[in-house]
């Protein structure tokens, strides 16, 4: 079964249209490829990269969200996004944190500002309020440069495995395409045992 289309700017990748497994208020997710001429620090690119980005759904699977991702898109702040999600009314957005140590105090609070316009002038209606975290790949517990904020309703520990999980699947954030590669959307199936022939009777058997 092929994902279903959310929008003609992103590809969906993967999709869960509905709660797996027993983590926050019916957490599940789908992942997203753009087109980007912006890199991870939205630095302009001689090549245009790809992106693969991850939207957290809970247990509505609001698809309002993806029209706000289309803004964010073609305003040129997609880049740096890892994860994205909306619940009770909250845009969380967790960036790369080579995004957000890349620049200063000012730099980060700026891009803050731009993404909490769009969410202000939404064209679904709700002004949702913007909380902004990151997003380190770096193994090991504490966690390093993580913060996750209001993104899934679950003990942090969890959260935490569940989107490394995400991204050691998928590989998040910007990348140089490459041509011809197929992408396995589902898992392999495990290889069917064949049963050993049946042995043929001699015609000099004795029965």
């Amino acid at each position: 079964m092929h994902p279903p289309v959310y929008s003609t700017l992103f590809s969906c990748l993967y999709n869960e249209p509905e709660p797996v497994g027993h983590l926050g208020r019916g957490s599940h997710y789908s992942v997203f490829r753009s087109v980007e001429w912006l890199d991870v620090t939205r630095s302009p690119l001689k090549v245009p990269q790809i992106h693969d980005f991850a939207v957290i759904w809970d247990e509505d699977h609001d698809t309002r969200i993806i029209e706000t991702i289309e803004a964010i898109y073609m305003a040129g702040l997609l880049s740096p996004i890892q994860f994205i999600g909306e619940r009770k009314g909250t845009l969380t957005v967790i960036v790369a944190a080579k995004f957000y140590f890349s620049g200063t105090d000012a730099d980060i609070q700026a891009y803050e500002r731009e993404l909490q316009k769009i969410c202000d002038n939404s064209s679904h209606g709700d002004p949702w309020p913007v909380d902004l975290g990151m997003f380190d790949r770096s193994p090991g517990f504490p966690t390093h440069q993580t913060e996750l904020h209001g993104l899934i309703s679950a003990e942090e520990h969890r959260v935490i495995t569940y989107l490394r999980n995400i991204d050691s699947l998928w590989q998040l954030g910007t990348k140089p395409f490459i041509a011809n590669t197929r992408l396995n959307t589902f898992p392999p199936l495990p290889s069917i045992p064949q049963a050993p022939p049946l042995a043929t009777p001699s015609l000099f058997s004795k029965t």
